[in-house]
């Protein structure tokens, strides 16, 4: 069983496309969880579609964690370094990124190119149908 944070790309997929029975089996074999932001984000998007069913199998399903100044900290420092680089990222994405790093947990999202530029912090991405190690 490992944890894993889920950028919102996926959430959306799972609890919009997926059969329930996938997402339970999923749920059982892994803790899964979302950030604030991506809860944000899915619920911008459930109020759009008027689909208020979906927040309910969110909030049954998944964990929401915290916005801790550890992470607020840490997404600031990696942040500041990425934008003296040249490649900053939107502050959403390094706050759901830097949520799993904190939490050593894998980030199981569809946007792999945009995510893979924290793996030098400490990020893992969840593949799946990969073989995985825990963070």
């Amino acid at each position: 069983m490992g944890k894993i944070h889920l950028d919102t790309n996926v959430l959306i997929e799972l609890l919009q496309k997926t059969p329930i029975e996938k997402l339970l089996a999923t749920a059982l074999d892994n803790e899964l969880k979302i950030s604030p932001i991506v809860f944000f984000e899915f619920m911008v998007g459930v109020y759009r579609i008027n689909r208020h069913d979906l927040k309910s199998l969110l909030l049954k399903h998944f964990a929401l964690t915290s916005l801790t100044p550890e992470i607020a900290d840490k997404a600031a420092s990696i942040e500041a370094e990425l934008m003296n680089k040249g490649t900053p990222l939107d502050p959403r994405d390094i706050i759901i990124g830097v949520a799993a790093i904190v939490d050593n947990a894998f980030l199981w999202t569809r946007n792999i190119k945009h995510y893979h530029r924290l793996s030098e912090y400490g990020l893992t991405l969840w593949l799946e149908n990969a073989p995985q190690e825990q963070p």
